[in-house]
């Protein structure tokens, strides 16, 4: 027990290079074993396990479901599929068993165990795989909307997250309590982004409400709770990876640049305007998404308004007619 429960943390913190061919070696040798463990365990065991038992299963699937980094998951998910969707599903089964338990003695336990599913749900949606596997189960979206009141943060965030990838977009457009959302977005973006030991998180955050920006109204709470600041840091400074923070960074500010109020104060922000355009006019191969990105928002801050204010020019044309009737 003590090595399940320890060793996949010290894989997790290893400070040096990450071979993936080396990474992945724990997952081809107990993924299958342990999917096939959680396959049998009675619906209600996962709520009276032990402490210890919880902590293993939380700390083995570190390993198991994300060995590597998360943009690099689709090299080898496909690998796993197979096993991933059998455990998507089993959690998904245990999540109204856990929702459902009342004895206060087990508050704390279903606590832990629902945050450390929701966690592992969101984990599974980065594999676009498995993704695309989830959004086939009728059952998951009722399930977590059904959770989005429980009272523990991180659990709320990655219900948000799961629910952000695995919606279409007409729903997301239409989602109730976007203020709660938007509310529980500032708060971690704010606490991480200048924690080093948080930057995938932060990378994570910023790449998962891309998708909740669909939403009009949650457009409004978080420009009222001052997201600007925030994202221009992001796009501005150079601590920020370019893909991972400035891209998404600006693909952000550009659905938030359709308000009126947010379109205005970007365009007085001349330093930020100027880096935009710099960015717009960068032509290196390995940052064309982030050019793109630029471009998408500059054009929406200074070329459409040109584009609808320049009156259309229309050649005309004098065209001698000749009617001929046959009778």
């Amino acid at each position: 027990m003590l090595l399940l429960t320890t060793c996949p943390l010290f894989l997790r913190w290893y400070p040096g290079d990450h071979n993936p061919d080396l990474f992945l070696q724990p997952a081809r040798t107990l993924l299958t074993p342990f999917t096939s463990w959680v396959l049998n365990c009675p619906s209600d065991s996962i709520v009276h396990c032990s402490e210890e038992v919880r902590d293993m299963i939380r700390h083995l699937n570190v390993i198991l479901v994300r060995p590597i980094d998360w943009e690099t998951s689709n090299i080898f998910s496909q690998e796993f599929y197979d096993d991933y969707c059998k455990l998507v599903s089993q959690w998904i089964s245990f999540l109204p068993i856990i929702t459902r338990t009342e004895s206060s003695s087990e508050v704390s336990d279903r606590t832990t165990i629902t945050r450390f599913i929701v966690q592992d749900l969101y984990n599974f949606t980065l594999h676009p795989s498995v993704l695309n596997f989830m959004t086939t189960i009728p059952n998951l979206i009722p399930t977590l909307l059904k959770m989005t009141d429980i009272q523990q943060d991180e659990t709320q965030l990655n219900i948000y997250r799961c629910l952000g990838k695995i919606m279409v977009e007409d729903d997301i457009k239409t989602m109730a309590h976007p203020d709660k959302i938007a509310m529980i977005y500032i708060k971690f973006l704010s606490n991480s982004i200048d924690d080093v030991k948080k930057k995938d998180r932060f990378h994570s955050l910023l790449e998962s409400l891309i998708n909740w920006v669909q939403h009009d109204q949650l457009k409004v709470y978080l420009l009222d709770q001052n997201i600007l600041p925030l994202l221009i840091r992001c796009t501005m400074e150079t601590k920020f990876d370019s893909i991972k923070a400035q891209k998404p960074a600006l693909e952000i500010l550009l659905a938030l640049s359709f308000k009126n109020d947010a379109s205005s104060s970007l365009k007085q922000n001349q330093q930020l305007m100027n880096y935009i355009r710099n960015l717009s006019k960068n032509t290196i191969s390995t940052k064309a998404s982030l050019q793109r990105a630029a471009e998408g928002l500059l054009w929406k801050l200074e070329k459409e308004t040109e584009a609808v204010a320049k009156p259309t020019s229309t050649n005309t044309h004098q065209f001698d007619i000749m009617i001929s009737y046959s009778h």
